[in-house]
């Protein structure tokens, strides 16, 4: 018996997809090579845009058809979609025999057994389900590896769809966390990357004795911490994602400051550059609280790279409002940027507002938008041509496969030469080129020690 599985949007998903093969690799399924040959096909979706959603759709019309060839053929659409328009699929595509929220995961066998053992339409969609942390995940890199830390989301901001998706917030106990890292410290992955919607609301929903620090307070902070104890001496990396600027507190800047294994890289999303787009965003910040975020980072982590995310064309955003974004851009200079234009969700408050942008001037808006921070993003790689920094090699480089491709610190993409038995290793690379996506450089050397990393940069600087 063989599975399929198809991935669409974020972390989370491909993080949620990995777990669902650890099930079936438990039933005894192994991966098929394609999905002609699969006897289960899975579509692991997202519905924060309307985009994904045509291509599940897409999708699915083409699996049908292996369908009407294979009347044995299991066919299942999981994850944010499936919970929010599971009515839609039903009626659209009649032929899929299961559906599964993104909270209920662990419930997949149960499901395939009713499917198979009953031949009859099968789903679980609770957005109150207690997620059940895997003990089998079949994993897509050897390198780096996603751990979920806080489940779900409790903002209401007006054009999101995720809390209809994924549930309330729920923090993963700080033993299970810490478990889950130390097992893929020892099987050698290098970096881990800590999820959740709000991953820095962590903890604030944990009880006394599921993990405490001196002054009685669960937060992101005080996990990164421990979770430093333990990653520091194997020299791996520590990531996480997504923020919340209203959860950047002091304490977790000071963290990403002083701990050795978390990179310094932050993805914080600001959405606009105007206070009136925000608030009816409900947001719960201003532009001038973001920064003063930005700042403090800027002045505690050196050389942090800031990513974010910006949507134009919400409903009601004026010509203004937009030069408000641009200057924001401008003024912060993020080095990556994940820009949209607004797309209206099913049952969410911002689809239902009366001052709907036009699509061509949402288009012309994102299209500004791009140009700019593409000539910014240029503008700050440039700035850093010339300099060593230190490269996680990920393996052969997507468009040169003779060259290797690896990640800095601050996730930013240098391709160079080097052997292919670097990869997984960590290595200093001299900058020599700078492009959008990344670098060019000639590799120095490989990092051995602590000392001797601490010892080479001290002589850069």
């Amino acid at each position: 018996m063989r599975y399929w599985i198809e991935t669409f949007g974020c972390q989370m998903n491909v993080l949620d997809s990995e777990v669902m093969a650890g099930l079936l690799a438990k039933m005894g399924y192994e991966k098929a090579k394609s999905p002609d040959e699969a006897d289960i096909i899975l579509i692991n979706t997202c519905t924060v845009r309307q985009k994904p959603d045509e291509k599940v759709f897409a999708y699915l019309g083409e699996f049908a058809k292996l369908k009407q060839k294979k009347p044995q053929l299991i066919l299942g659409v999981t994850g944010c979609m499936a919970q929010r328009e599971s009515e839609i699929i039903k009626t659209k595509a009649p032929y899929v025999d299961l559906l599964l929220g993104p909270r209920s995961i662990h419930r997949l066998p149960d499901l395939l057994r009713v499917v198979q053992e009953q031949r009859r339409f099968s789903e679980y969609l609770d957005l109150y389900d207690d997620p059940v942390p895997p003990d089998l995940v079949v994993r897509n890199s050897e390198i780096f590896a996603y751990v979920t830390v806080i489940h779900g989301c409790n903002k209401k901001c007006t054009f999101c769809a995720v809390p209809t998706a994924r549930g309330p917030e729920k923090s993963v106990p700080p033993k299970i966390v810490l478990e889950q890292v130390k097992q893929l410290i020892d099987l050698g992955y290098k970096e881990i990357i800590l999820l959740g919607q709000n991953v820095n609301a962590y903890g604030h929903d944990l009880k006394d004795g599921e993990g405490l620090t001196g002054d009685g307070r669960i937060d992101l902070a005080w996990l990164l911490e421990r979770i430093d104890e333990i990653a520091a001496p194997s020299r791996v990396r520590v990531r996480f994602t997504t923020n919340h600027p209203n959860h950047m507190t002091d304490r977790l800047i000071k963290a990403i400051a002083n701990l050795e294994s978390v990179c310094e890289h932050i993805h914080l999303p600001v959405q606009s550059g105007d206070n009136e787009i925000l608030r009816r965003m409900w947001r719960g910040y201003t532009v001038e609280r973001y920064l003063s975020i930005v700042e403090k980072l800027r002045a505690k982590v050196q050389g942090i790279a800031i990513a974010t995310d910006v949507i134009v064309g919400f409903p009601g955003e004026t010509e203004e409002q937009f030069r408000n974004t641009l200057r924001l851009m401008e003024q912060v200079e993020f080095d990556q940027a994940f820009m949209f234009a607004f797309s209206p969700r099913p049952n969410t408050l911002a689809a239902t507002l009366p001052d709907q942008i036009p699509e061509t001037v949402k288009k012309r808006r994102l299209q500004e938008l791009i140009a700019l921070q593409n000539e910014i993003q240029q503008r700050r790689n440039r700035q850093d041509v010339g300099k060593y920094v230190e490269v996680l090699v990920e393996g052969p480089s997507e468009k040169n496969p003779k060259k290797l491709s690896g990640r800095t610190r601050t996730n930013k993409t240098v391709v160079f030469e080097g052997s292919k038995e670097l990869r997984g290793k960590l290595v200093h690379v001299h900058t020599n080129k700078a492009y959008l996506w990344g670098f060019e450089g000639k590799l120095v050397d490989e990092v051995n020690s602590k000392d001797e990393t601490q010892m080479e940069l001290l002589a850069i600087i």
